[in-house]
């Protein structure tokens, strides 16, 4: 007996070809070319079997034949022109895909190895191939890249979750990118700070110990400007000098003076163990 489509009658299938399908590739569902009619006497004698008995004597009237596998994919039955539409029905037996706010992640799930298989072996056809796992009584296929998602979902016939999923991930990377942008914004502005307050210290230190008149004229006015401007830049500093100077002058002089402040606490150390 074979099952035709309700949209084509033209296309038949077996009973264990439309028991794995489940939809017709033309989005019909698949109804027997007929009904069998049983007896009285085959219904009583169907009473006095066991269940096993019973299903075998009702399937096979209605085209399932002993040999022949339904958790098998015959890819004779799914030319390539109608793969996306088998593909598409078999998501949706047994597919799910996951929030991509929290992650990527799409996958079809199935109890029997044989299946997974042939299922891996037909997505391998028309795309890249699937990953493969196994949770619990579950076989798993897979896809974790973005990239795969989207080709799957486009092939399947959603391109508008493509498209959506391709959003949230440009949302994500955007934002990615932003905040690594902001911590690392955020950690130039505290070792700025860090290295200001030091200098600051220093410049202290050395006012404390006889003013800054005791270092030379070039590091004196840089020293006092550094003390009124604590949130200068260092090229903020040497632009701000009588005679500009660029950044990598500005940062020598300041470590001229930082050396200073150290001698002179040497000194107050040795004058303190005396």
């Amino acid at each position: 007996m074979d099952y035709i489509s309700t949209r084509d009658s033209g296309h038949r299938v077996s009973a264990a070809q439309a028991i794995v399908s489940g939809l017709s590739p033309d989005g019909g569902l698949f109804l027997p070319e007929s009904l069998p009619q049983f007896s009285l006497a085959e219904i009583e004698a169907m009473a006095k079997t066991g269940y096993a008995g019973r299903a075998v004597a009702v399937l096979s009237r209605f085209g399932c034949r002993a040999g022949e596998d339904p958790r098998r994919i015959d890819f004779a039955w799914v030319p390539e022109e109608e793969a996306a539409a088998f593909l598409s029905g078999a998501f949706l037996a047994c597919g799910a895909v996951s929030d991509p706010e929290k992650g990527y992640r799409v996958e079809f799930a199935t109890q029997h190895q044989p299946l997974a298989d042939d299922l891996a072996a037909l997505l391998a056809e028309v795309l890249a191939p699937p990953k493969r796992t196994v949770r619990r009584n579950d076989y798993l296929l897979y896809y974790k890249e973005s990239e795969n998602i989207e080709d799957l979902l486009t092939y399947l016939g959603a391109p508008k979750s493509s498209l959506e999923l391709m959003e949230v991930k440009i949302v994500k990377e955007l934002r990615n990118r932003v905040n690594r942008a902001t911590n690392c914004e955020t950690a130039n502005i505290s070792k700025t700070v860090n290295a200001a307050l030091a200098q600051i210290e220093d410049i202290r230190l050395i006012e404390a110990s006889g003013g800054v008149g005791a270092l030379d004229e070039e590091l004196r006015e840089l020293a006092r400007l550094r003390l009124q401007n604590p949130d200068m830049s260092l090229r903020e500093l040497g632009q701000a000098l009588t005679s500009p100077i660029s950044r990598s002058g500005v940062n020598h002089r300041l470590r001229r003076i930082s050396e200073y402040a150290a001698e002179l606490r040497k000194k107050e150390h040795r004058e303190e163990e005396k």
